[in-house]
Formats: structure tokens, sequence, C-alpha cells
């Protein structure tokens, strides 16, 4: 019985390359949005200590200026990390986009092998039937002699 050979196997091979590609893709852009979410949690970690170590009495105009350019510092460090977060997370929902495309894209050479692979088998199964009526056939021809 020959083997099945699928005619598309190489293109498949690229869609599935492909999807992995688009997998990484994704767990990268997931890695970066966990760093930023991490550097935010540590800047509000770092204002509210900021806040808890200040005592009001007796501080110095230069210390309570010092502390509001801090404050800002951390706002405009924040708001940053936040941009980037959001950044991140509309190029995560494209790639995810594109991830499930290639997905259905792989799926579809999957099912078409499928579709490839039932159709040989009938085939196949369909001439080893035929030999076995002709083995069949002759040998009754044979017993009747």
């Amino acid at each position: 019985m020959p083997k099945f050979k699928y005619k598309f196997e190489s293109i498949k091979n690229i869609k599935e390359n492909l999807e992995k590609k688009a997998q990484k893709e994704v767990a990268v852009i997931d890695a970066e949005i966990a760093v930023c979410k991490a550097e935010y949690g540590a800047l509000n970690e770092e204002e509210i200590i900021s806040r808890k170590n200040f005592k009001m009495s007796g501080v110095l105009a230069g210390e309570l200026k010092f502390k509001k350019n801090f404050e800002i510092s951390l706002k405009k460090k924040k708001d940053a990390v936040l941009e980037k977060i959001g950044r991140l997370e509309e190029k995560k929902k494209k790639k995810v986009e594109e991830l499930v495309q290639k997905t259905k894209e792989h799926k579809i050479f999957e099912s078409l092998e499928d579709t490839y692979r039932e159709n040989f088998n009938f085939e196949q199964n369909k001439i080893e039937l035929g030999q076995i009526d002709e083995i069949a056939t002759q040998k009754f021809i044979r017993q009747n002699k």
C-alpha cells in the first residue's frame, strides 16, 4: 500500500511556523506588559513610602519644594508607564487578532489534510477490495476446474 503524501504539507508547515511565531510575539508583549505593571507597582510603593516618611512639622521650604518636585516626577513616571502599558495592550490586541487569523489558516490546512487522507484511504481500500475480489475469483475458478 502506498504511503499518503499530502501535497500541501509545505504550506501547512509554513502556516504552523507563522502561528508559532505569532504566539511567541504575543508572549513577548505579555512579558513586557508584566514588566511595566511591576514598574508601575514599584512607583506606587515609592510614592506611599515617601508620603509615610514625610513629616509636616519643622519642614524647611527647600524640603517642601523638593518633595513637591519629587511627587510631580513620580506622577510623570507613572503616567508614562500607564501610557506604555496602553500602547502595549493595543499592540497585543492586534497580535492576538493576527494569531487568531493564523490559527484559522493552519486549521484549514489541517482539515484539508484530513479530507485528503480520508479520500486516499477510501481509494486504497477500494483498490485492495478489487485485488481481493480478483484473488477470490481466481481461487474459485481454480477450484471448479
